[in-house]
């Protein structure tokens, strides 16, 4: 008996243990699973939602490249603690950042939508999201621009699923230790227990998370309840969860396509047409095409072939560029071509084309942009730049046949001035009674005043014409200055001004003749238009440059004249046209000066304050000191050849030079020029186009030889030979007698000095 109630008892205890056991172990691994695929799920989730939120923030920093912002976001996400690397590459799978290492360096290259793998060591687990840009609707995709690479790292997920483990396991032997130790009345509740699991967990299988079991008086069985009840509750949590999840990803996928709506609603506003044409016909059209066109939605898809928009003779281009790209091959991917319109008119258009994969289908996505007004500007423009070109080479042909025919009428006017000034000084010297004086004074001041028109005239025509080259040298200022100083001080002193030079030890790269005549003209345009004050000339530092500048305090000029007064014949204050207050010229010159100099001019100017004008110049290296110049020596009478093949010229200069005290000798061709050389002549006054036959004459004369004068039209350089003839000075006609004789008694002067040495 005691043995078959030990059998009943054993068998009891079977059938008790048997169940619950089969029961914990089922709600075990159950549990496990449940556990671990909600672990796994979760960590899905995670990964793909943060790899898709990564993909949606660098959707406008890839197409950029602004690797700045995409290294920000990524490092941004990569501070959670399961975050093991973050990889942003472009569509061909370059690599445009990354952060972390391991595996993760590695899965730059494209993968699919939504693309998710272990790593090769099975410790990390990476998840993959395309990048594409938010211009388009979820109807139309656009292609990737590139992906977002998450990499989490299993290490949280693992040590979970142990615990897990461990607590299950735990759980189902306490499950078993009470129920051997309570084996004994097992078989009433037990069976009762097992219905009330087997019902809860059959509706939470099926869905009904808020399922509990009923809480059972006896202490063990109240615990397996309990477990359930809080594997229900775990269950119902991660539900909840994933239902937020879903809900917050629906919530930013419906906020996207409205960002997307929007952009596509602006575009087609801003006149940017989209349309998408798959097997040769327009399946969608914005309302920017539907304007551009004036055609329907409706209307654009009934074509046969979207070519039809098309003008005939741009459809063989965009159908043969559609073609190449559905082949793959290569295309123009940015073109115009004339858009034919319902109602028969015509646009400029240019299409930008991409393609777009639609399932197995291949779309391509047209971008069109009225070009028509940019179009007619562009020819407007260019018709106008044609105009001006045109209107240029006229202004160009006409200045420089001013310019040329400025320098034949100087040239030819020269020989009769000349000899009317000639003419001018020698009645000036025989005139007797006051009247005659008067007259001859008129006379010289009439024909002075015409010398220098002509000689201003001829200076422009020839700087017009690019007649003077430049020879830039290094040299020193400040004797340069001082003798352009010394050069006015007599007419400044005649006005009651003072004029001083400020010592200065610069040097300047720059041609020293045209740069005396440039800063010259400066001083005698400030000298002219100064009435009380004085005048300064000085240096100063600019930099690495030097700046010549003039001072006066004379009337000043207006600033509403400042622009014009470096323009032929503009004068201040000379309505008149006072040949006495210039001619108009000066500023001119010098302007064109500093042009070919590449000197550049500065003027500064207040009413009745007075006004600086300044060239800037660059700075040379000093090659060495200058002799001073020598005194001025006083006048002596000597023996003066005049050679010429005009014979009033040589017989009004011959007579000049006589009332001057000098003994001439007159030579008015070859025969006569070797005669009177026999009579070692001084100094020799030659015409320009007699300089030949007295180049003959000089040839077999012993040294010394006399000095020459050159007289002829102005030099276009620094003085140089004649027919191999070297001269000692030079003077333009018509010669100014002053000038004649200050430069013959410098001559002649300096001939002695050195005859004494």
């Amino acid at each position: 008996m005691i043995m078959i109630m030990r059998g009943i008892k054993e068998r009891l205890l079977f059938v008790a243990i048997a169940p619950a056991a089969l029961v914990a172990l089922g709600l075990a691994l159950y549990f496990l699973g449940l556990r671990f695929s909600d672990a796994d799920a979760a960590l899905t989730s995670r990964g793909t939602a943060l790899a898709q939120q990564l993909a949606d923030a660098a959707a406008n920093a890839i197409p950029d490249r602004n690797v700045d912002e995409l290294t920000r976001l990524a490092r941004a996400a990569a501070s959670q603690p399961d975050i093991a690397g973050i990889v942003v590459a472009d569509a061909a799978g370059q690599l445009l950042t990354s952060v972390g290492t391991g595996p993760v360096l590695d899965a730059a290259a494209p993968h699919a939508d939504r693309w998710s793998n272990l790593a090769d060591d099975g410790r990390i687990r990476l998840f993959h999201a395309p990048v594409r840009p938010a211009a388009l609707t979820a109807a139309v995709p656009a292609a990737a621009a590139g992906g977002v690479t998450v990499a989490m790292s299993l290490a949280a997920v693992q040590a979970h699923k142990r615990e897990v483990w461990v607590v299950t396991l735990l759980a189902t032997l306490a499950l078993l230790t009470a129920a051997a130790a309570l084996a004994h009345w097992l078989s009433r509740d037990i069976a009762v227990t097992a219905a009330e699991l087997e019902q809860a967990l059959e509706k939470i299988r099926s869905g009904h998370y808020g399922e509990r079991v009923p809480t059972h008086p006896d202490g063990a069985l109240a615990r397996i309840g309990s477990g359930v009840n809080d594997l229900a509750a775990a269950i119902e949590a991660t539900q909840r969860k994933a239902a937020r999840n879903l809900a917050e990803r629906e919530e930013e996928l419906a906020r996207q396509l409205g960002f997307a709506q929007a952009m596509l609603d602006a575009q087609a506003n801003s006149g940017i047409g989209l349309a998408v044409i798959e097997d040769g016909k327009i399946v969608f059209a914005n309302p920017a095409v539907e304007r551009m066109s004036g055609y329907n939605l409706q209307q654009l898809r009934d074509m046969s072939h979207f070519v039809e928009i098309a003008h005939p003779d741009d459809r063989e281009l965009i159908m043969r560029n559609h073609l190449q790209r559905l082949a793959g091959a290569g295309f123009e991917d940015r073109y115009d071509f004339v858009l034919l319109r319902k109602d028969g008119g015509m646009r400029n258009v240019q299409l930008a084309q991409t393609s777009i994969a639609a399932g197995n289908r291949l779309q391509v996505l047209g971008i069109l942009v009225d070009i028509t007004e940019r179009k007619q500007a562009e020819a407007q423009l260019a018709e106008t730049h044609r105009q001006l070109l045109t209107r240029k080479e006229e202004a160009e042909r006409s200045n420089l046949a001013k310019s040329r025919f400025l320098a034949a009428a100087s040239h030819d006017l020269r020989q009769p001035l000349h000899a009317l000034m000639l003419f001018a000084a020698e009645l000036e010297t025989t005139a007797a009674t006051p009247d005659q004086k008067r007259l001859s004074g008129q006379i010289g001041a009439a024909t002075g005043a015409m010398g220098e028109l002509l000689d201003a005239l001829l200076e422009v025509s020839r700087l017009d014409t690019a007649g003077i080259t430049p020879q830039r040298q290094a040299h020193a200022l400040g004797p340069l200055l001082e003798s352009i100083a010394d050069a006015h001080r007599q007419s400044a002193a005649a006005k009651g001004l003072r004029l001083a030079c400020v010592g200065t030890q610069a040097w300047a790269d720059s041609d020293p003749h045209l740069l005396r005549r440039l800063v010259g003209n400066l001083v005698a345009n400030a000298v002219r238009y100064t009435q009380k004050g004085g005048i300064v000339i000085g240096v100063r530092r600019a930099g690495g440059n030097l700046r010549i500048e003039v001072w006066d305090t004379g009337v000043g000029i207006h600033a509403e004249q400042l622009p014009h007064i470096f323009q032929e014949f503009y004068q201040v204050g000379n309505l008149e046209r006072d040949t006495g207050k210039g001619l108009g010229l000066g500023l001119a010159i010098v302007d064109r000066i500093a042009r070919m100099l590449g000197h550049p001019l500065h003027v500064r100017s207040a009413l009745r304050r007075g006004s600086v004008f300044g060239v800037s110049l660059p700075r040379a290296v000093p090659a060495g000191a200058k002799p001073a110049p020598s005194p001025q020596p006083l006048p002596h009478a000597a023996r003066i050849l005049v050679a010429g093949e005009s014979r009033p010229e040589l017989e009004s200069l011959g007579n000049l030079l006589e009332n001057w005290g000098y003994r001439v000798l007159r030579a008015g061709d070859e025969r006569l020029l070797r005669a009177h050389m026999a009579a070692m002549p001084d100094l020799v006054v030659c015409d320009e186009r007699f300089m030949a036959g007295l180049a003959r004459a000089l040839a077999g004369r012993p040294r010394p030889r006399p000095q020459v004068v050159l007289v002829g039209d102005p030099p276009s350089g620094p003085l140089a030979s004649v027919t191999g003839l070297f001269f000692d000075g030079r003077l333009a006609k018509p010669v100014k007698p002053g000038r004649l004789r200050a430069l013959l008694h410098h001559l002649l002067e300096e001939a002695a000095e050195r005859a004494n040495t």
